[in-house]
């Protein structure tokens, strides 16, 4: 049996998420798919499942920030 309350507090919470998701989309003008894949990303690189980019100082793309 499923209990309601939980049910009601998991489709909340999720609106809270989609909310989110929909306001980053707006202010970073970026598209949903890109926004999720941005979050796991800097999730999995905080974590440690992804390695720590490290730039050579004397690259080609020195000064062209």
């Amino acid at each position: 049996m499923v209990h309601t309350e939980y049910v009601d507090r998991r489709i909340s919470d999720d609106d809270d998420v989609e909310l989110a998701l929909a306001l980053a989309c707006e202010m970073l003008e970026m598209t949903r798919e890109a926004i999720i894949r941005l979050i796991i990303r800097e999730w999995l690189h905080e974590y440690g499942f992804l390695p720590v980019q490290e730039f050579d100082e004397g690259s080609e793309t020195e000064g062209s920030a």
